[in-house]
């Protein structure tokens, strides 16, 4: 803590100057380009309601139920609605006013909630398995690994002074080895004769260009893990591309110098590198599992309990423990969401909380005999979060899109919704196949803009926002991807249906039609959604 301490001093005269620049940029003394260069490396920025939003970083999306508990404390002294749950596992506070930026920073921070790294050309949120810890498919649980870097990085000036980000991710097993193939950075746990190590991606990435990564190391050494985050921090704060910016991801530096050159490039850096691991100190789990409480309360209603259930409850290594996702429209909790969350965290003796990928909220541990409890408090007190579990519309994942981002260009929740309503009605209709339309939904991926934020290369069918010229008037229209896939013979991107524009209005009954059609080629043939949708790479539809 001293150490963070210290840091956080040298850190106070950008704060100030962030929040001159706010006072300025609301006098019109500076515009909203040079105000955006002095809060992007914080993740923080401007919003379309003329406020600010202010993302915090969390390493693989966990807080504690204590730092939860002072973030809404926070909220309610300083008058910030609503947290926004982004698809790299962060936490936004949404509607900061401008006045208000430089004091909710540092009663964050005086709760060790960092913003450093948290957007601009820094080095970001690091990325997590929800279930590191808690799965039966652990190959060994990949947090306290990532915590560490988290924490070494923060103090290494170079990672917040790229010419463009610089993304990490942590696999706890195979599982998620497509999420670290698309990152700068990947790791992915391997055990080999009984020692931990990490198959380790670089240059991957998503948005414009994306790419799938190429594998550095077969198996890493746990023990060269910070090494090798330090060495690839300083590859590309020498040769990355500072000029153009279209071309400054590390992808780009790999593309333009060959993967073996830069490999080698790599391992000079690696081999003459001298840094060493910091204590990794594996998580105490059962001590926290101790700390559970246990209940006798039934569910009220039992029908709706089960269906619930089955969707959100996952089982875990640990006897009578579950893991339990809250499924957050949207990814948004207004602050009186979040009050009654705390309440019911509180209840049921859980002390940690993880935000996932897909803007939902995953409790690692809840003793098995509360899901009657929680299932009774959720319906009675935030009863959406119920209903859109039980939805379509909470499968699908959807960016903040125009209506809060400055760069969106199409509200993508909204096409989300439609896109819903229209699955809903299908599901209505032939009820027999709801578990299947049910299951397959969260394959459909919007993005307001092409920045990707939904993740739309990696989606079986994904649509990038944008605005087209149809018979001398400019339509909202969506560009439709298909095909993204990963399975071990299959790695690949979503691709770009050719001339495949939709105006916003057209795109639930298209979406519907997929579905229609993937339904009757079940009658005839057993097909995953994602390999159905691989295989029509080449369609016009």
């Amino acid at each position: 803590m001293e150490r963070i301490k210290e840091k956080l001093k040298d850190i106070e005269v950008e704060y100030q100057d962030l929040q001159d620049g706010i006072e300025n940029y609301a006098n019109n003394g500076i515009t909203s380009m040079e105000l955006k260069g002095k809060g992007s490396k914080f993740g923080i920025y401007e919003q379309k309601c003329k406020k600010m939003m202010l993302r915090l970083k969390a390493v693989g999306g966990e807080l504690s139920t204590k730092k939860l508990k002072a973030l809404t404390e926070i909220m309610e002294e300083i008058d910030i609605p609503y947290i926004h749950l982004s698809t790299r596992q962060n936490y936004q506070l949404h509607e900061v006013p401008f006045d208000k930026v430089k004091d909710t920073i540092e009663a964050c921070n005086g709760h060790e909630m960092y913003f450093r790294g948290g957007g601009g050309n820094t080095f970001r949120s690091i990325l997590v398995s929800t279930y590191t810890g808690m799965s039966l498919n652990d190959t060994f649980d990949v947090m306290p690994y990532a915590r560490m870097i988290e924490n070494e990085i923060f103090f290494y000036d170079k990672a917040f002074q790229f010419g463009r980000k610089l993304k990490i991710g942590f696999a706890n097993n195979l599982e998620d080895e497509f999420v670290m193939a698309v990152q700068d950075m990947g790791f992915v746990a391997r055990e080999l004769n009984g020692k931990r190590g990490f198959k380790v991606y670089f240059g991957g990435g998503m948005g414009r260009n994306s790419r799938i990564g190429y594998t550095l190391f077969d198996f890493l050494p746990e023990e060269d893990l910070l090494k090798s985050v330090k060495t690839m921090i300083d590859v590309f704060y020498d040769h990355g591309d500072r000029q153009n910016r279209m071309k400054a991801r590390l992808r780009f530096l790999v593309e333009s110098m060959g993967i073996e050159e830069f490999k080698k490039l790599y391992f000079d850096y690696f081999d003459k590198s001298e840094v060493v691991n910091e204590e990794i100190k594996p998580l105490n789990y059962m001590k926290k599992i101790d700390r559970l409480v246990t209940f006798e309360e039934e569910a009220n209603e039992k029908k709706a309990f089960d269906e619930w259930k089955k969707i959100c409850v996952r089982e875990t290594k640990f006897k009578d423990v579950v893991s339990l996702a809250l499924f957050v429209k949207n990814g948004d909790l207004p602050l009186a969401k979040v009050k009654k969350l705390n309440e019911l965290l509180e209840n049921i003796g859980v002390s940690k909380i993880r935000a996932t990928i897909n803007q939902n909220l995953v409790i690692p541990m809840v003793h098995e005999s509360a899901l009657g409890y929680i299932f009774n408090f959720l319906t009675r007190e935030i009863p959406e979060i119920v209903s859109d579990t039980v939805s379509i519309r909470g499968q699908l994942r959807a960016c903040v899109g125009a209506h809060v981002c400055m760069i969106g260009v199409q509200n993508s929740m909204g096409v989300a919704d439609t896109i819903a309503e229209e699955l809903d009605k299908l599901a209505n209709e032939q009820p027999e196949v709801r578990d299947i339309i049910f299951r397959e939904a969260k394959n459909i991926r919007i993005s307001g803009c092409p920045s990707s934020c939904a993740g739309i290369p990696v989606a079986p069918i994904g649509f990038i926002g944008l605005k087209k010229r149809i018979d001398g008037e400019i339509v909202d229209c969506m560009q439709v991807y298909v095909g993204g896939l990963l399975t071990n013979s299959i790695q690949a991107l979503s691709v770009e249906v050719p001339n495949k524009i939709l105006p916003l209005i057209e795109i639930p009954m298209f979406v519907r039609g997929i579905f229609e059609e993937y339904l009757e080629t079940l009658k005839t043939m057993k097909i995953s959604f994602g390999q159905y949708m691989y295989n029509r790479r080449n369609d016009t539809f």
